[in-house]
């Protein structure tokens, strides 16, 4: 500025005679004069055009400073300008924003340790100091800034940054770079959050609500923010996903009928059939929760916004190379995943799995439920029975890869030997008893007793104990044994056959009176019955008038069937055989010795005699 002012100075210090001697030498020129003067004229424009360079230059020095004044006279008080860092010192940064000296600011207004050079923007707060100095701050120009940022991104709805710093009653308080927001609980965490504390020092995106500048107001929602991005990413998706493409999800739930995979935007339903090529017994043996798997997208509904999606179209399926890899009547290892009422499944290979029928398991024993012989995890070789690749069952055997003992059971049981065993069950008729693990046969009720009809074997056998018994018969295709215990006693009715044979007479107790007739007893264990019409040559009404319990009589054997258990008895048969005479005789003395008799007097072998 000095030098600019002083070559002005210069330009008024030039002699009025050089100014003279210009316009003499032009009316010399005019005029015609001689030629010293031509030449004096042109020793005269040199110094002019001189002159007039020098006019020139300072003309420019002129307008260059004028410019320079210009520009600050155009700074306005709060207007942010740019600057440079010229200098720093423990407490001031000093600026350069082409004044004649330099603005200072406090080195407390910068967030980090600024650098010789820097080019940064400051607030004008004062255009001059009484040190004259332009008072700057760079705090204000931030502030300014921020908030004229900030009023963009709301008006353009577009996401800010912000730290969370501190938790209050209603909500966060937030840091957006210098200026305080306000985010409500509600849209920052979810309802079952727990510990809300946990979010603060978190950096996250919110969208802008309300804001107010005047107020020093500012309202944010995280949960708009993830709204919209997730709204844009599901647009995105439906836009350019498409099906059979392989896609990676997390486990997000699981469910009955299959379980939901979060494809990051949305979730797609991954079904139970669409799972394993194999029967799926139980989705958590196939995927867990919060796993990570990939998936083949199956279906895509952009209007309802669904997608559905597939495991096992991810693998190979067994099922096209089954027939390849297995034979009917082989043997196979596997694996038992899950135990039923009425089986065991068995896992041959991933995606492919085989009943084993509880009638499968065992040669001998009558398996109720498979977890008598098998848990899940065991590994069991197994053979294969029958499949159908259609239905996609597979049949298998656990008995048939071990050694059926049914096979050699009349070598080691003979029919006619007697052997012991346990009696496992009682029923109606007859007896259950087990001779060896899982081999058991039946005792019939009517090869109980000889002489007895047996209508309640539990009279006879208690469930539980051992006992002998003689085998009868073997059916080794339907494995079934049948026993005899009565067999392993004499038979009482080959030895009453030769006793009393039909025709003769014997004598036996009254041990029973019923209304169709009495029973006798003639043997240990045998008795006879004497029908009501046999017990006297006369019409009997009621047969307890006529015999008690207890009474001995006689009668005449009419029949004796072993089959049925049988021995028919007639006590009118028997008195037919006396001679009326001796019967006269006796009922006569009888009579003179007694008012009354009765039948039972009449038949007593003691008063009769043989």
């Amino acid at each position: 500025m000095e030098n600019g002012y002083k070559k002005l100075e210069d330009l008024n210090e030039i002699p009025e005679s050089n100014i003279t001697d210009e316009t003499e030498l032009h009316e010399k020129a005019k005029t015609g004069q001689s030629k010293e003067e031509d030449n004096e004229k042109d020793e005269n424009r040199e110094k002019e055009d001189e002159i007039l360079e020098k006019v020139e230059l300072e003309e420019e020095s002129m307008a260059t400073m004028s410019k320079v004044l210009e520009n600050f006279t155009s700074f306005e008080e709060g207007e942010i300008i740019k600057g440079k860092i010229v200098s720093i010192n423990p407490d001031s940064v000093f600026v350069d924003i082409g004044y004649k000296s330099e603005g200072e600011i406090s080195l407390s207004e910068f967030k980090e340790q600024p650098n010789l050079g820097d080019e940064i923007e400051v607030m004008v707060i004062r255009k001059e100091s009484r040190e004259g100095r332009p008072i700057l701050s760079k705090k204000k120009a931030d502030e300014t800034l921020k908030w004229e940022e900030l009023q963009q991104s709301y008006e353009k709805n577009k996401p800010v940054e912000g730290k969370i710093i501190k938790m209050e009653k209603a909500g966060f308080e937030v840091d957006l770079g210098g200026i305080k927001g306000f985010a409500p609980m509600y849209q920052v965490i979810d309802k079952k959050e727990k510990n809300p504390e946990r979010f603060i020092g978190e950096i996250l995106p919110f969208k802008i609500e309300r804001i107010n500048k005047n107020k020093n107001n500012i309202t944010l929602s995280h949960k708009k923010y993830l709204e919209e991005k997730r709204e844009e990413e599901i647009k995105r998706f439906f836009s350019e996903r498409k099906v059979g493409e392989i896609i990676e999800g997390t486990v997000k739930d699981i469910v009955n009928y299959g379980a939901f995979i979060n494809l990051g935007c949305i979730d797609a339903l991954l079904h139970i059939n669409d799972i394993s090529w194999g029967k799926v017994t139980s989705i958590t043996n196939h995927i867990k929760k919060g796993e990570r798997i990939k998936c083949k997208i199956l279906a895509i509904d952009p209007e309802n916004r669904k997608v559905s999606v597939g495991l096992k179209q991810t693998m190979p399926n067994p099922w096209d190379t089954f027939e390849e890899k297995y034979k009917r009547g082989n043997r196979y290892k596997g694996e038992v995943t899950k135990l039923t009422n009425f089986g065991a499944f068995v896992k041959l290979e991933e995606g492919i799995e085989g009943l084993l029928h509880v009638s499968e398991m065992s040669w001998t024993k009558r398996i109720r439920h498979p977890r008598e012989v098998l848990r899940v995890g065991d590994k069991v070789e197994i053979m294969l029975l029958d499949y159908d690749l259609n239905k996609k069952t597979v049949s298998l055997g656990l008995k048939q890869v071990l050694p059926n003992p049914w096979d050699t059971i009349d070598e080691k049981y003979p029919v006619g030997s007697t052997v012991r065993g346990k009696v496992t069950k009682i029923t109606d008729f007859g007896v259950f008893i087990e001779i060896e693990d899982g081999i058991e046969g039946v005792l019939f009720s009517e090869d109980i007793s000889w002489t007895k009809q047996v209508k309640n074997p539990g009279e006879f056998f208690t469930k539980g104990k051992k006992v002998n018994v003689m085998v009868l018969s073997i059916d080794k295709e339907n494995r079934r044994i049948k026993f005899g215990y009565k067999q392993l006693m004499k038979n009482p009715w080959e030895a009453l056959k030769v006793k009393h044979p039909v025709g003769s007479v014997v004598t036996g107790k009254v041990t029973g009176i019923t209304e169709f007739g009495v029973f006798l007893k003639i043997d240990k264990d045998i008795e006879g019955l004497i029908h009501i019409s046999q017990l006297s040559n006369e019409r009997v009404e009621d047969p307890s008038s006529v015999v008690k319990i207890g009474d001995e009589i006689k009668a005449v054997v009419l029949e004796i069937n072993e089959e049925k258990r049988k021995v028919t008895l007639s006590v009118k048969d028997y008195l037919n055989r006396l001679e009326r005479e001796d019967i006269k005789k006796y009922i006569a003395d009888d009579i003179s010795e007694e008012a009354s008799i009765t039948l039972g007097d009449i038949i007593d072998l003691n008063k009769i005699g043989t």
